[in-house]
């Protein structure tokens, strides 16, 4: 069998069609009443992040099935409004170096307080800060279910900021919070091998969807392809995420610089911003159009108006950018884990590179340019490869994790959510 039809197959079962995991497309029907939900989390919209859109996704799906939705996290500037969601802001700190990135304070007698007031039947908690620790601690008094996301690979950042002796104490210290906890939910299961082969147990894949609607080839905009000095015929590359050292975004301005030796009207946009910016920008002055912090509609703009996604980064625990980009018809180039090796098969919708191997990065960049009479059937098949992620696949996944094992008042004894996915092996052969 291939490697694209076994991992085709394994897509398939991954989404619950396969081996007796078809009834959760019907679990929200089996509910006698709306479940109530509170999420804990240290980002939420406005924020641009893999966290806060994925658990924005996630509420907005659990609400269209009924479900009753509390999110804590820290007061932002700007709101979070999203209809019939209750958002509930608590006091934070921006962490430094990152002002964009806030932590929430310890509210263990809020949350006492607020839950013994209204119980919620599940808590989820996206991040293992202060203020989840809080919410962790609560829950367990009362009695009340917790799951648990693991969302980012802390262990790994201690590397990128020269702290590598953090590391192991980073790994005790998470294995020990979601120890305590029902269930973790881990992106991708390379993912999932990681954290067991460090102790971690009750580890369960949660995937991805993209939002195609929004992130389409249909957004394409000359006009700021001309603001970034590209012709109708320029390649463009792209990057999008923090500017920060996890990211090894000096890996793809180092593609840039050496493939302009042959490409010379080659162009490199980067969106977002972060503490790097001004270093890779000192280092790079004239290689880099900065795009800076880019939402919505207009952050689609600037996925269909490049040609090329280059997708750096070692620290992912799954990538949604790099899913975006190939909603948006893009010919990514990516290392083969996360994201990566779930939805792209080398040199068919987009090329592939082994893990951490730099050199080979920088080849397969030369290779990808060299070979753009390919790129039309990439494109397309890269785009069919994201139409097939779907939130609502995954939501149903989430919200049969979140009421397992609820009481008899929310969850119907005729069908009961099967846990065969639990136990799947992780990888395709």
């Amino acid at each position: 069998m291939s490697t694209l039809t076994q991992r085709s197959r394994f897509i398939y079962f991954y989404y619950g069609q396969l081996d007796g995991v078809s009834n959760y497309s019907s679990f929200s029907r089996s509910l006698k009443r709306p479940g109530r939900v509170s999420i804990v989390t240290d980002t939420f919209l406005p924020d641009v992040n893999g966290v806060a859109m994925t658990l924005s996704q996630l509420c907005q799906e659990l609400r269209h099935r009924g479900h009753q939705l509390e999110v804590v996290y820290p007061k932002a500037e700007t709101r979070a409004a999203i209809p019939g969601i209750a958002v509930r802001e608590v006091p934070g700190v921006s962490l430094p170096g990152y002002p964009e990135v806030r932590l929430g304070l310890p509210q263990p007698g809020k949350f006492l307080r607020a839950w013994r007031e209204r119980r919620p039947d599940v808590v989820y908690v996206a991040t293992e800060t202060f203020l989840g620790s809080s919410a962790l601690w609560a829950a367990r008094k009362l009695g009340i279910r917790v799951v648990s996301g693991y969302h980012t690979h802390f262990p790994q950042y201690f590397s990128h900021y020269h702290l590598p002796v953090l590391e192991d104490w980073a790994w005790r210290y998470l294995r020990r919070w979601h120890s305590r906890t029902a269930r973790t939910l881990v992106p991708a299961p390379d993912v999932q091998l990681d954290l067991e082969s460090h102790g971690f147990d009750n580890i369960s894949v949660l995937g991805r969807g993209v939002d195609g609607n929004l992130f389409h080839p249909g957004k394409r905009d000359y006009w700021l392809r001309q603001q970034w000095g590209a012709g109708p015929e320029t390649p463009v590359a792209l990057c999008v995420g923090r500017v920060a050292p996890e990211k090894n975004l000096s890996l793809a301005a180092r593609c840039v610089r050496e493939a302009r030796k042959r490409f010379p009207d080659l162009q490199l946009v980067m969106v977002g911003d972060g503490p790097s910016r001004e270093e890779l920008a000192s280092k790079e002055a004239s290689a880099i159009h900065w795009a800076g912090m880019q939402r919505g509609e207009m952050l689609a703009a600037h996925y269909a108006s490049a040609d090329i996604f280059l997708f750096p980064s070692l620290t992912e625990t799954y990538g949604n950018v790099l899913a975006e980009a190939m909603a948006s018809g893009l010919v990514t180039l990516s290392f083969d884990y996360a994201a990566s090796h779930e939805l792209v098969s080398h040199r068919y919708d987009g090329y592939q590179v082994p893990f951490g191997d730099a050199e080979a990065f920088v080849r397969a960049f030369h290779e990808l340019l060299a070979e753009r009479s390919s790129w039309e059937q990439i494109r397309h098949r890269a785009r069919l490869r994201a139409e097939s992620q779907s939130w609502t696949a995954v939501t149903d996944v989430f919200e049969s994790i979140l009421f397992e094992g609820c009481n008899q008042s929310i969850l119907s004894p005729s069908i009961q959510p099967n846990n065969e996915h639990q136990h799947r092996s992780p990888r395709p052969v």
